[in-house]
Protein backbone atom coordinates (compact mmCIF):
# COMPACT_ATOMS: atom_id res chain seq x y z
CA UNK A 1 0.00 0.00 0.00
CA UNK A 2 1.26 3.41 -0.93
CA UNK A 3 1.56 6.03 1.85
CA UNK A 4 2.02 9.76 1.90
CA UNK A 5 4.37 11.50 4.35
CA UNK A 6 3.28 14.69 6.05
CA UNK A 7 4.82 17.10 8.55
CA UNK A 8 2.94 15.35 11.36
CA UNK A 9 3.86 11.80 10.31
CA UNK A 10 2.72 9.29 7.76
CA UNK A 11 -0.78 9.23 6.37
CA UNK A 12 -2.00 6.02 4.84
CA UNK A 13 -3.64 6.02 1.44
CA UNK A 14 -7.17 5.83 2.87
CA UNK A 15 -6.66 9.01 4.89
CA UNK A 16 -4.98 10.75 1.96
CA UNK A 17 -7.93 10.04 -0.30
CA UNK A 18 -10.40 11.35 2.32
CA UNK A 19 -8.33 14.54 2.56
CA UNK A 20 -8.39 14.81 -1.23
CA UNK A 21 -12.15 14.17 -1.21
CA UNK A 22 -12.76 16.93 1.35
CA UNK A 23 -10.65 19.35 -0.70
CA UNK A 24 -12.87 18.67 -3.69
CA UNK A 25 -16.06 18.60 -1.67
CA UNK A 26 -18.69 20.83 -3.29
CA UNK A 27 -20.04 21.78 0.15
CA UNK A 28 -16.61 23.01 1.27
CA UNK A 29 -16.27 25.28 -1.74
CA UNK A 30 -19.89 26.43 -1.41
CA UNK A 31 -19.16 27.26 2.25
CA UNK A 32 -16.44 29.66 1.19
CA UNK A 33 -18.95 31.60 -0.91
CA UNK A 34 -21.57 31.44 1.87
CA UNK A 35 -19.10 32.89 4.40
CA UNK A 36 -17.97 35.68 2.09
CA UNK A 37 -21.51 36.65 1.10
CA UNK A 38 -22.60 36.50 4.77
CA UNK A 39 -19.86 38.95 5.73
CA UNK A 40 -21.07 41.40 3.11
CA UNK A 41 -24.77 40.93 3.86
CA UNK A 42 -24.02 41.49 7.57
CA UNK A 43 -22.16 44.65 6.50
CA UNK A 44 -18.92 43.48 8.07
CA UNK A 45 -17.02 44.16 4.83
CA UNK A 46 -17.41 46.88 2.22
CA UNK A 47 -18.80 46.37 -1.26
CA UNK A 48 -15.35 47.07 -2.72
CA UNK A 49 -13.74 44.43 -0.50
CA UNK A 50 -16.53 41.96 -1.21
CA UNK A 51 -16.22 42.50 -4.95
CA UNK A 52 -12.47 41.85 -4.96
CA UNK A 53 -12.69 38.81 -2.67
CA UNK A 54 -15.59 37.40 -4.66
CA UNK A 55 -13.56 37.55 -7.89
CA UNK A 56 -10.59 35.86 -6.22
CA UNK A 57 -12.77 33.11 -4.78
CA UNK A 58 -14.60 32.71 -8.06
CA UNK A 59 -11.29 32.08 -9.87
CA UNK A 60 -10.08 29.54 -7.32
CA UNK A 61 -13.23 27.63 -6.34
CA UNK A 62 -15.84 27.86 -9.12
CA UNK A 63 -14.73 24.64 -10.78
CA UNK A 64 -15.53 22.63 -7.65
CA UNK A 65 -19.07 23.87 -7.10
CA UNK A 66 -22.25 21.86 -7.40
CA UNK A 67 -24.21 22.81 -10.52
CA UNK A 68 -27.00 24.59 -8.62
CA UNK A 69 -24.57 26.51 -6.40
CA UNK A 70 -22.53 27.46 -9.48
CA UNK A 71 -25.70 28.87 -11.04
CA UNK A 72 -26.29 31.15 -8.03
CA UNK A 73 -22.62 32.18 -8.03
CA UNK A 74 -22.74 32.99 -11.76
CA UNK A 75 -25.85 35.14 -11.27
CA UNK A 76 -24.19 37.02 -8.41
CA UNK A 77 -21.06 37.33 -10.55
CA UNK A 78 -23.04 39.40 -13.05
CA UNK A 79 -24.04 41.78 -10.27
CA UNK A 80 -20.47 41.93 -8.94
CA UNK A 81 -19.34 42.78 -12.47
CA UNK A 82 -21.93 45.54 -12.70
CA UNK A 83 -20.90 47.05 -9.36
CA UNK A 84 -19.03 50.35 -9.46
CA UNK A 85 -18.05 51.95 -6.19
CA UNK A 86 -17.00 55.19 -7.83
CA UNK A 87 -20.09 57.26 -8.59
CA UNK A 88 -18.28 59.02 -11.44
CA UNK A 89 -17.73 55.69 -13.22
CA UNK A 90 -21.28 54.48 -12.78
CA UNK A 91 -23.56 54.54 -15.78
CA UNK A 92 -26.92 53.13 -16.70
CA UNK A 93 -25.63 49.54 -16.74
CA UNK A 94 -23.91 49.69 -13.35
CA UNK A 95 -25.13 49.23 -9.80
CA UNK A 96 -24.15 50.81 -6.49
CA UNK A 97 -23.23 49.14 -3.19
CA UNK A 98 -26.82 49.04 -1.96
CA UNK A 99 -28.03 47.30 -5.12
CA UNK A 100 -25.14 44.85 -4.80
CA UNK A 101 -26.13 44.25 -1.18
CA UNK A 102 -29.69 43.39 -2.27
CA UNK A 103 -28.40 40.97 -4.93
CA UNK A 104 -26.03 39.38 -2.41
CA UNK A 105 -28.86 39.03 0.11
CA UNK A 106 -30.96 37.08 -2.38
CA UNK A 107 -27.96 34.94 -3.35
CA UNK A 108 -27.19 34.31 0.34
CA UNK A 109 -30.67 32.91 0.94
CA UNK A 110 -30.34 30.61 -2.08
CA UNK A 111 -26.79 29.55 -1.15
CA UNK A 112 -27.84 28.62 2.39
CA UNK A 113 -30.66 26.45 1.08
CA UNK A 114 -28.39 24.72 -1.43
CA UNK A 115 -25.59 24.33 1.12
CA UNK A 116 -27.97 22.57 3.48
CA UNK A 117 -29.03 20.19 0.71
CA UNK A 118 -25.40 19.49 -0.23
CA UNK A 119 -24.42 18.71 3.34
CA UNK A 120 -27.38 16.35 3.60
CA UNK A 121 -26.35 14.49 0.44
CA UNK A 122 -22.69 14.29 1.51
CA UNK A 123 -23.65 13.01 4.95
CA UNK A 124 -25.32 10.13 3.32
Amino acid sequence: MKSMATASGVVDQGEASSVEHSFRSPSLHASRFVILVAQFVDRRISADHFSGQFRTLERSDSGYLDRDVASVVRKLSVDVGAYRGDVDLRGVDYIDSEQLWHAASAAFRDLLTLQSELLGREAG
